[in-house]
């Protein structure tokens, strides 16, 4: 027994020693483990601490970025506002360009043909176009004949003749008593007939020559149905023709009292002046007749009133420019128009030659680049 007790004891002292070494390289490979692991931890710790440093990093240089680019926009912004700026500065300088009128002086615009009066009040006709014609005024008409049958042995006027009143025209001589007399004009006027001639035997209900005063013709105008209780005498009344003498204004002196059975229309007459010959029996014309006359604050000439920028305007006196004011219109005739807003009774504005004004207005607009 003893020897193989001997042999176990010889066996555990062999054993002591290898395990420790065994648990020594164990302890060791554990603190190495350990160590590992500490340096792992470490590098983790390490590595989270560079990368928040890098996360930070990166949001400092995007916020950096972001205001840079916040910076770039408000400095675009502020260009864009100067820009606009500029091009408003530069548009208001356009209105004011406009503002500043037309610079002609009347006296220019006068010798140029232009006309200035000062805006006041006025009256604009209501009136109506009829058809007339030229007449002989009957009351100044003479016809010469033979106070019994004679034979005209002597004819000393012709047609178209002016006489005077007592002047001879022919001679006759009596079929019964074979005496000689004088065939005298009864007026002052034209002959405008004769029927008498060299050897021809005439009665006394033969005109021999028709002498007419034509310093003063007849007008008669056609009054159609509608306006025969319209038009009434003492009316004022422009009478013209498409050829032939100027116009002139007169006055309705005579209305019919009949109506024509044949053609339903009145008549109104005109005893017109012609002491200049011009107006000759026969010319038709057309009468303006004036039915009423508005009163209004101010009235302008139709030459005073142009087109500019696509409104109606009438060039105003301010200061030393002329500048085209928009006007709004009432009503007119043939000659002139109310005013009704845009130019105050007193102000002086270009009654004739507006478009002198206009077309200096176009050139300094074309000349800063601003014509539209």
């Amino acid at each position: 027994m003893k020897p193989l007790a001997s042999v176990w004891i010889f066996m555990i002292s062999i054993a002591l020693p290898l395990s420790g070494v065994s648990i020594n390289a164990q302890a060791q490979q554990t603190e190495h483990n350990d160590h590992e692991h500490e340096q792992a931890q470490e590098g983790e710790t390490h590595n989270e601490e560079k990368h928040g440093e890098h996360e930070g990093h990166g949001e400092e240089e995007n916020h950096g970025e972001r205001e840079s680019d916040h910076q770039a926009h408000g400095e675009g912004e502020e260009a864009h506002n100067e820009a606009g700026g500029g091009a408003h500065e530069e548009h208001g300088g356009h209105e004011g360009h406009e503002e500043q009128g037309a610079s002609v002086d009347p006296e220019t615009l006068r010798a140029l043909g232009g006309e200035v009066k000062v805006a006041g009040p006025g009256k604009v006709s209501q009136t109506v176009s009829l058809p007339g014609e030229v007449r002989l005024n009957k009351e100044a008409v003479a016809q010469v004949s033979p106070r019994y049958p004679a034979q005209i042995v002597d004819v000393s006027a012709r047609i178209g003749d002016s006489v005077a009143a007592g002047d001879t025209l022919a001679v006759g001589e009596s079929s019964q008593t074979l005496q000689r007399f004088p065939l005298k004009s009864l007026i002052r006027g034209t002959v405008i007939d004769r029927s008498a001639t060299l050897g021809e035997q005439i009665q006394p209900t033969d005109a021999a020559f028709v002498v007419a005063d034509l310093s003063t013709l007849w007008v008669d105008i056609a009054l159609y149905p509608r306006q025969v209780g319209r038009v009434e005498t003492g009316q004022p009344v422009r009478l013209s023709t498409a050829f032939g003498p100027e116009p002139v204004n007169a006055r309705i002196d005579y209305l019919d009292p009949m109506v024509s059975e044949q053609l339903r229309t009145g008549l109104a007459r005109v005893y017109l002046d012609n002491t200049s010959g011009q107006w000759r029996p026969g010319m038709f014309i057309e009468a303006e007749v004036t039915l009423a006359e508005t009163q209004a604050e101010v009235v302008v000439p139709h030459t005073a009133v142009i087109e500019y920028q696509g409104r109606e305007v009438v060039f105003v006196r301010e200061g030393e420019r002329w500048h085209p004011r928009p006007v709004t219109l009432g009503a007119k005739d043939r000659d002139q128009v109310v005013i009704r807003s845009g130019l105050a009774s007193g102000e002086q504005y270009v009654a004739k030659g507006g478009f002198t004004l206009k077309a200096d207005l176009l050139k300094s607009e074309f000349e800063s680049g601003h014509n539209h």
